[in-house]
């Protein structure tokens, strides 16, 4: 219960203690529902955030969370279990460096394209965060506990990071994984 009230903002959350009750489970069930779009296609509503340099310079972390507030009707959502969001929010977020042409449901970016394929709310076409971001270089943090929450971490975050020398954080360790930077001696890390 603590895990899933911190993916709907931590709202009306106990602790991991307190014993279950009907109540509880009403109100679980309630926050679920809230959260469902379409039981029949397995949607459920998301979140969407993106890495900014942090604009607070006392604060001791480089980097805060921003969250995408762009997103068309009915906003970020996993769709079948995968996280998307509309082509137009994606792309105000990173950029239009790689030629883009929608074709239906169907997305081709880059040279030689790459197919993304999406589906549509109303005339806004949502397509794999994942994968759409990764085109552009953008590592992406999936977390929350039913994998609602996205966070990019584009590639201008990821090369702020390693040009502080943070290259520890989970999106730089994430993208290195994944095989979007190199040249990253993951044994030479602090520990600690």
């Amino acid at each position: 219960m603590v895990l899933f009230c911190t993916a709907v903002g931590g709202a009306r959350c106990q602790s991991a203690e307190a014993p279950a009750t009907p109540r509880r489970a009403a109100e679980f069930a309630r926050t679920v529902e809230s959260l469902l779009l379409d039981t029949t296609l397995l949607e459920m509503r998301g979140t969407l955030m993106r890495k900014v340099v942090n604009p607070d310079r006392r604060d001791e972390s480089p980097l805060a969370d921003s969250l995408v507030t762009n997103i068309a009707a009915p906003g970020p959502h996993l769709y079948d279990g995968v996280m998307h969001a509309d082509v137009d929010a994606l792309t105000a977020i990173l950029g239009r460096t790689r030629p883009i042409s929608v074709e239906e449901d169907r997305v081709f970016v880059g040279t030689p394209p790459v197919l993304i394929l999406g589906h549509r709310h109303g005339d806004k076409l949502f397509v794999p965060v994942k994968l759409f971001a990764r085109q552009y270089g953008a590592y992406v943090d999936i977390g929350c506990t039913p994998a609602n929450c996205a966070t990019i971490w584009t590639a201008d975050i990821i090369r702020h990071m390693r040009a502080i020398g943070a290259i520890g954080g989970a999106g730089v360790l994430g993208a290195h994984a994944e095989g979007l930077i190199d040249s990253i001696d993951v044994r030479k890390l602090p520990t600690g």
